[in-house]
């Protein structure tokens, strides 16, 4: 797996545009829903106002994709995706690989089908355990999505205590449903401050 990096023209968009956002992705993208592993992480380095989100310079949309699959994520190149009437202009792509992070790993959004705290963690342990792995887990805010098939529930998870090896399986193989929504993806964290990233 690899992330394939945007970036994007200055803009405007709905505060709750994970949706659209995957819709319009997978639209130009027929192979991603073949692909259970591919995701599309949040837009980065988007600025909060009232009830909008302001694309700047260093906005960027971050594709995880398996690596035999990078180079036909470039037809976006250049692409105008539209997102519930907002438009979203995509700039030139970089891939970036993966790397191990130091021990802790932060997911913004894990759905597992539970919005009970305690349930969810329980799941989680289950499903990390299947792959052998024991890692502490911290939630974090409890997280909502509009869709078009109705809400999707869960929490921000931070899972640390993780050898070099194991934290990149869970970046590759991510936790949970629902990764073309942004979720169940982990990304290197320093220190336990990302679980209460506002974002």
């Amino acid at each position: 797996m690899v992330d394939v990096v945007f970036s994007l023209e200055e803009g405007t968009l709905g505060d709750d545009h994970a949706s659209a956002l995957s819709l319009a992705v997978r639209r130009l993208l027929p192979w991603f829903d073949d692909e259970p592993e591919a995701g599309i992480l949040p837009l980065s380095g988007l600025a909060r106002g009232n009830g909008v989100r302001f694309v700047g310079r260093r906005s960027r949309l971050v594709l995880r994709l398996p690596i035999r699959r990078s180079a036909s994520a470039d037809s976006l190149v250049g692409a105008r995706l539209d997102l519930d009437g907002t438009q979203l202009q995509l700039g030139a792509a970089t891939v970036r690989p993966l790397f191990p992070a130091r021990g802790v790993v932060y997911s913004h959004f894990v759905s597992v089908g539970t919005d009970d705290e305690i349930e969810f963690l329980a799941q989680c342990r289950s499903l990390l355990a299947e792959r052998g792995l024991k890692p502490q887990l911290i939630t974090g805010k409890a997280r909502e999505l509009g869709t078009v098939e109705g809400p999707v529930r869960g929490f921000s998870l931070m899972l640390h205590g993780l050898g070099p090896a194991a934290s990149l399986a869970v970046q590759e193989s991510g936790l949970g449903a629902h990764r073309a929504l942004g979720c169940g993806l982990f990304v290197p964290h320093k220190s336990v401050v990302a679980v209460g990233d506002p974002s």
